[in-house]
């Protein structure tokens, strides 16, 4: 496991503890993410680094708290998880502050002293009503949301992707049949049909109708460039057996590769026994959201056992 992740667990776990909101919380992830791409080779210990981040998060997304109760809370979960943070000494507080305040510095430097952010959250819960679907179904894809901040997504991508390939995943998950999910689907997962047009029954259309899907597309905002805005104008419902995405200028390449992304992040959790010890002890660490790697690698399961043909042995 990566620094990077190991950080943005502690943070969940911290954000958490201090009651923070989950914009605040994804806000220092990413800045982290951002961090260990840019400085890479960084000395600033983990658990200082990642302290920094959430205090600096909470400052960009006005949810300020005092830096002593952020350093608390960071020491009872680093060195001491069952002691109550209000019972931590002023001096031991004291002693962590210097080494917070210089990482820090160190962030804002890091990052160019840039705080804007974009996130998708808002818009996913904008996107939810217009689909109309499932509370369950619109939960799953808040977890999928969040957990993506645990990778490097929320930087390869804009905010209007996060959130659509978070929904788009979600209601692929809750598809009675293989060929109800979405066009691209067994194409991003590598699954060969024994009939393709089963799998694209409900539009039966050509694959060059992606060339107006890409066309449609947003422009494409590498690090450092213009941030990724959100569509100026939504659309007062959303189809989702259609290719609902391309009404927000999202191509259907990048739908299938955040999803495919995101899907493999989870895979990579995923053990066909929920009660082994391997699985229990990962998800001990809150990577992924409890469940859902199980949940995507079952369905994946189904997936492949649905659409693919059984190969009759040689003779």
């Amino acid at each position: 496991m990566s620094t990077a992740t190991k950080s943005c667990i502690f943070i969940k776990k911290l954000g958490r503890s201090l009651c923070f909101p989950a914009r605040t919380i994804s806000t220092a992830q990413l800045l982290v993410h951002r961090i260990y791409i840019y400085q890479p080779t960084t000395t600033i210990g983990s658990t200082d680094l990642a302290t920094a981040c959430l205090f600096v998060a909470a400052k960009m997304e006005e949810t300020i708290k005092k830096l002593r109760d952020i350093l608390a809370h960071s020491f009872v979960i680093s060195s001491q998880p069952n002691t109550d943070p209000q019972s931590v000494s002023t001096s031991t507080t004291d002693k962590m502050r210097l080494g917070v305040l210089d990482a820090e510095q160190f962030v804002m430097e890091a990052i160019g002293f840039d705080f804007r952010t974009n996130h998708p959250h808002l818009l996913y819960v904008k996107l939810v009503k217009l689909a109309g679907i499932p509370r369950a179904t619109a939960a799953a894809g808040w977890h999928i949301l969040a957990d993506s901040y645990f990778t490097t997504l929320p930087i390869q991508y804009p905010s209007v992707v996060i959130a659509a390939g978070s929904l788009c995943l979600a209601w692929n998950l809750d598809c009675a049949s293989p060929h109800e999910t979405s066009q691209f689907v067994p194409a991003a997962f590598s699954i060969i049909s024994d009939s393709p047009e089963k799998v694209d029954g409900r539009r039966n259309r050509p694959d060059s109708s992606n060339v107006h899907n890409r066309a449609t597309s947003y422009t494409g905002t590498a690090p450092g460039s213009s941030l990724p805005e959100h569509p100026q104008r939504l659309p007062q419902s959303l189809n989702m057996s259609e290719e609902w995405w391309t009404l927000l200028g999202i191509s259907t390449d990048d739908m299938q590769s955040f999803v495919r992304q995101i899907a493999d992040f989870y895979l990579l959790f995923f053990n066909g026994t929920a009660a082994s010890p391997e699985y229990i002890e990962k998800h001990k660490l809150g990577l992924p959201s409890s469940g859902m790697s199980r949940r995507i690698g079952q369905w994946r399961m189904w997936l492949q056992n649905a659409l693919t043909t059984p190969v009759s042995p040689k003779t």
